[in-house]
């Protein structure tokens, strides 16, 4: 097994920028667990059963979790309702102390499991080192009262042609039905960092796995709720401004960096049809985290048989964070060379994404 490593990372623009930088920093961990409902068996031909067992996949996401990274800040994607409130939860809060606030998808209409089986994200915080403030959560499909009237009409003119899983032509829908139909989820949580009264909000997404329209209204929506959730914590708050607040956007994304969803965070322009479309909150939302890094520590964070590529983010404003170290990625790659493996889940790693862990420091 390669040991992946936690490196220092450089950003020549601050480091050589007169930029008044805090010694206060925090770790954040995304982490797409790979629930053991989505071990499809016509995806998944190439891993061992015993490697897809659920029980032996969970004893190394708690290893992994709990003992190799304990981040501050914990993102996790594809953790189901059972798992939360009978694990997560619980061991979190009374063994190391972590507040955590979780938001499930609603079943889709094939699910024929128990509901607490589904899926959905979570965010786990350490309470030594942060206060809640507040949780908000939405279901992406619901854009009452985030679009206007003229957009949801270009919602439902813009035609999507529907595949499936093997990328076959099924049909075509509407943007608006294509939206309406889908079930991902959004988790807001407002924290306050206890040594510099700094205030977060930490997002936590997991964005559709295809169709680039659907996942680009998908964040219009996210970042539509986050400028409701901004004002709302500044409510009643004294001293507190809008420019205070810092954003951490973390989640799989199922978009690669060249892709328009992150062109649009990025604050880029994004023609479509006769519009552009611009991220409303770029003043809080501007960089990722691969921006900072070297190309070769990261081949890609899923490893899912044909499906491989950089997918897992976290985003934040080059003015309110630098990228201090990150943990490298490419010895995954690496690993499955030597042991002819196709991908992700094996032996040593327990879903076909991998864990993405950074350091951040403050900037004042």
């Amino acid at each position: 097994m390669f040991t992946r490593k936690l490196l220092p990372v450089g950003n020549a623009l601050l480091e050589n920028a007169s930029v008044p930088v805090s010694k206060a920093s925090l770790t954040l961990l995304t982490y797409n667990m790979l629930s053991p409902y989505y071990m499809w068996p016509q995806v998944y031909t190439y891993v061992p059963e015993k490697y897809q067992d659920w029980t032996y996949r969970h004893r190394l996401l708690e290893r992994e979790i709990l003992n190799l990274y304990k981040a501050d800040i914990m993102c996790l994607q594809e953790l189901t309702v059972k798992d939360y409130e009978g694990f997560w939860k619980p061991h979190c809060k009374n063994k190391i102390n972590y507040g955590s606030s979780y938001i499930s998808k609603t079943p889709p209409a094939y699910w024929k499991r128990p509901q607490d089986e589904m899926d959905g994200v979570g965010i786990f915080y350490n309470l030594d080192k942060f206060q809640h403030l507040s949780t908000t959560s939405i279901y992406l499909n619901d854009l009452m009262g985030l679009f206007n009237i003229s957009e949801l009409n270009y919602l439902k003119n813009t035609t999507v042609t529907l595949t499936n899983g093997a990328g076959e032509q099924t049909g075509k829908d509407s943007l608006l039905n294509v939206l309406h139909s889908r079930n991902q989820v959004s988790l807001f949580v407002s924290l306050m960092h206890k040594e510099t009264r700094t205030l977060f909000v930490v997002i936590n997404t997991h964005l559709y796995w295809k169709y680039d329209e659907v996942k680009l209204c998908q964040c219009l929506t996210i970042m539509r709720k986050l400028h409701r959730v901004i004002k709302q914590l500044l409510v009643g708050r004294d001293g507190a401004t809008y420019s205070r607040i810092k954003i951490l956007l973390a989640g799989d994304l199922n978009s690669s960096p060249n892709s328009p969803v992150v062109k649009f965070l990025k604050g880029e322009s994004v023609q479509r049809s006769d519009f552009s479309l611009i991220n409303p909150l770029r003043p809080y939302l501007n960089h990722y985290i691969y921006q900072d890094t070297p190309s070769e520590l990261f081949d890609h964070t899923c490893y899912s048989g044909k499906l491989k590529g950089i997918f897992d983010y976290i985003w934040y404003h080059d003015n309110d964070f630098r990228l201090k170290r990150i943990l490298s990625g490419v010895e995954i790659s690496e690993e499955l060379n030597l042991l002819k493996e196709f991908g992700l889940p094996n032996k040593n790693h327990p879903s076909d994404h991998i864990p993405i862990l950074t350091e951040l420091e403050l900037l004042d």
